[in-house]
């Protein structure tokens, strides 16, 4: 018999067909470092980003412990999928805690189904407060669960303030190999990841971000001494990892930091081959040459749109022509210490015109990344657009990626926007230029079949039977494939 079981939803269906990269969910992976350390016995996690089979097949397993309580999380585009196991839990005589963005969602736009499934639910960054609370959530002391409902009610966000004294996750050999970043990078090909996190919190205020993409809470950063995140890094690589993703959402935003962190490492001579996310705007010669110095293989940079005026309309940088030529300095910089790049890319931003996207995409090709990475932009509940845009084209029901989508940029249809997505994928990828340079640089990975397979279904995706736009001028025009 366990007391607590640990679930992540996943929504039906996976993505779509979408390459998806599959990530650890950090916070479910801390409590259960800390469950397996303390005296409450947990079930092992439930991950149904990894098990297949919708909510019967992962409440199941919960309940095959016979838990008294249940921590789920759920994200935005998951919301019926984790409202199903909330609801079959509770009924099966459980106490269910909702985490996740699932609870900073429905606190800006209830759901009347909401408490039927969930007993508590905690916004924000959960662990440190549940490390503590939970014996006596397990008791039935109703002190706090008043004092969590009041929270929720009144729109709390939990942040952890001492992260050097979460305990540390650890991974097995299958969520190594499960979570491995699924495209080709610079070296050889690394199998087995592990996830680290050595800060919390952005100090930026960009309005249109979620913590549908977020990996951690708040604007204050709080980070973690670099001699902790080192031994981290060393454990996982002690428990078989050849390759590590630092999760913060921008790892290089605190300059001292980073470097101490390089400095570390280097100290230690772990020259371990990592990934990241950053900003365009972090990649000055320092940090790019000290990234390099410790093994970076590639950044994931938040890029955003070629247009200046919507860089700033999004609180992205106060200078949006700045930003283009940070932009395209900091990839050539990463291009010459042999750093991989990820250029994320939205499309639909509020006002966003079709021309402005034709913008983007040629701005993009002449900056060449090793990837584009395109998402369509949703209003969300919980981004600081939120409260000033028109009620009618919030997306408080669509799914993030999939699902209807509003218009949230009059100038563009509604309709047009997934089209717009699907040419930006195909006019990068499919160009002659681009698939030289590519095969050219990792053409080992496409010798070995998994290689194959995996490349055949990305060309499926982008090159499924719908009309592809025309973009020129203000208008956006479709033709027949």
């Amino acid at each position: 018999m366990s007391d607590v079981a640990l679930l992540r939803v996943d929504r039906i269906g996976g993505a779509g067909g979408h390459p998806r990269h599959l990530h650890p969910a950090l916070d479910l992976k801390i409590l259960e470092a800390s469950l397996s350390q303390g005296a409450a016995i947990a079930s092992p996690l439930v991950d149904g980003w990894l098990i297949k089979g919708g909510p019967s097949a992962w409440v199941e397993q919960a309940l095959a412990g016979r838990p008294r309580l249940a921590v789920i999380k759920g994200e935005t585009w998951c919301l019926a999928e984790a409202l199903e196991c909330g609801r079959r839990l509770r009924q099966a005589g459980v106490t269910t805690i909702a985490i996740g963005q699932q609870v900073a969602h429905v606190q800006r736009a209830p759901r009347p189904d909401w408490h039927e499934a969930f007993d508590l639910a905690l916004a924000g960054e959960p662990e440190e407060e549940l490390i503590g609370s939970l014996p006596r959530l397990l008791q039935g002391d109703r002190s706090t669960f008043d004092d969590y409902r009041r929270r929720f009610e009144t729109g709390h966000q939990f942040e952890v303030v001492e992260p050097d004294r979460l305990p540390r996750p650890g991974y097995s050999a299958a969520e190594q190999l499960a979570f491995a970043f699924p495209f080709p990078l610079p070296g050889q090909r690394l199998r087995r990841w592990a996830y680290v996190l050595s800060a919390r919190g952005c100090p930026h205020r960009c309005r249109h971000c979620s913590t549908v993409v977020r990996k951690s809470s708040g604007e204050r950063l709080r980070k973690r001494d670099p001699s902790q995140v080192a031994d981290e890094v060393a454990m996982h690589l002690a428990a078989g990892a050849d390759a590590i993703a630092f999760e913060d959402d921008t790892f290089l935003v605190d300059r001292r930091h980073f470097l101490a962190i390089c400095e570390e490492l280097s100290r230690r001579n772990i020259l371990v081959p990592w990934i990241a996310n950053a900003r365009p705007d972090e990649l000055d010669a320092e940090r790019v040459d000290a990234a390099a110095a410790v093994g970076a293989r590639l950044l994931k940079l938040g890029i955003e749109t070629a247009t200046p005026r919507l860089i700033e309309l999004m609180g992205k940088a106060r200078d949006g022509t700045a930003w283009r030529r940070q932009s395209e300095e900091g990839l050539a910089r990463l291009k010459r210490r042999g750093i991989a790049s990820v250029g994320l890319f939205l499309v639909g931003l509020p006002t966003e015109t079709a021309a402005e996207v034709e913008e983007t995409v040629r701005w993009a090709q002449a900056l060449a990344p090793d990837y584009v990475q395109v998402q369509i932009f949703r209003s969300y509940p919980d981004i600081p657009w939120w409260q000033q845009l028109a009620p009618e084209v919030r997306d408080a029901d669509a799914a993030y990626h999939y699902g209807p989508i509003r218009n949230t940029a009059a100038a563009i249809p509604p309709q047009v926007l997934p089209l717009l997505q699907r040419d930006f994928y195909r006019r990068y990828y499919l160009r002659a230029g681009f698939m030289f340079s590519h095969a050219s640089r990792y053409w080992r990975h496409y010798c070995k079949p998994e290689g194959i397979v995996a490349t055949l279904a990305r060309l499926r995706y982008m090159m499924r039977h719908e009309p592809v736009l025309q973009l020129r001028g203000e208008g956006a025009q479709s033709r027949a494939d």
